[in-house]
Formats: structure tokens, C-alpha cells, sequence
């Protein structure tokens, strides 16, 4: 079975803290599991590639080998997909290239912002703890009524 998850990372723009979400759900689109991660201070797009690192040592960790990764931003989704790479970030495209290359059954793919809303929403619980990473067994009540 292939599990979907959704990714998400974000910079507040008072505080300058980044944090990321994730969840993966089953094929029914129940909830498997969750986490966020408190990052400190660094840009969104390296907010965003270091989360997609992260995913696959955790989803790893957990047992999962068979993951299609929803990302909402097209941007990073395009610059894995592409092999011209420039700037500060290439390196971090490049290793995230080499892993997905070598597990065949991880993929990346664009997903809208309107339906990644929950894992916006866990993301930015992390602003709210002290704690560098938090796991989530079930949904946490602060985002029901999102799902």
C-alpha cells in the first residue's frame, strides 16, 4: 500500500521562527500519524527542503517504504524534478535527489495549499511548544475541524 503524505513548512513573519508539519494518512485518508518540528530561524525554501529530509528519516524510522510525498510548493516540487540547479539551495535539491533516486517507490508531487490546510495548521503548533519535535498518534484537537 502507498501512503500519502502532506508536508508542510513555514517562516512567522513576527518572529522569524520556521516550523514544518507533516502527516501521512492511510489509502482511506485516515489519519497514520503526525509531527511537527520547531526549526528556529531560516528561509521558507530552506524550511521546506530540509522538511522533505526529514520526512523520509522519520517515515523511514516508523516502517513505511511505499510514500508519495504532497507538497504545496510548486517551486520546490519543479526544482527537485529539474536538473539545472543554481544557488545556495542546490545542494539540498541535490541530496533529496540522490534519496528519492534511490527509493523507488517515494515520489514527489504538487498538491494545492487549499488541501494542505491541516498540515499548515500542525505546522504552526510548533510556534506554540518549547519541544524541537513532536509525534502525533492522533489527530490533535487543535486541528479537527480542519480535516
Amino acid at each position: 500500500m502507498c501512503f500519502p503524505l502532506n508536508i508542510d513548512g513555514t517562516v512567522n513573519s513576527g518572529s522569524g521562527f520556521s516550523v514544518v508539519g507533516g502527516v501521512i494518512c492511510d489509502g482511506k485518508g485516515n489519519w497514520v500519524l503526525g509531527y511537527n518540528r520547531f526549526l528556529g530561524k531560516c528561509s521558507v525554501i530552506v524550511v521546506e527542503l530540509w522538511s522533505i529530509l526529514d520526512e523520509k528519516l522519520i517515515l523511514q524510522k516508523q516502517g513505511y517504504n511505499k510514500v508519495v510525498i504532497q507538497f504545496e510548493n510548486l517551486e520546490i516540487v519543479i526544482a527537485v524534478s529539474d536538473r539545472k540547479l543554481e544557488g545556495l539551495t542546490s545542494n539540498l535539491i541535490k541530496r533529496i535527489q540522490q534519496i528519492l533516486a534511490k527509493e523507488e517507490k517515494w515520489l514527489l508531487r504538487y498538491v494545492p495549499k487549499e488541501d494542505n490546510k491541516f498540515v499548515d495548521a500542525l505546522a504552526k503548533m510548533a510556534l506554540l511548544y518549547d519541544e524541537e519535535l513532536l509525534m502525533f498518534d492522533e489527530t490533535p484537537i487543535e486541528i479537527q475541524g480542519i480535516l
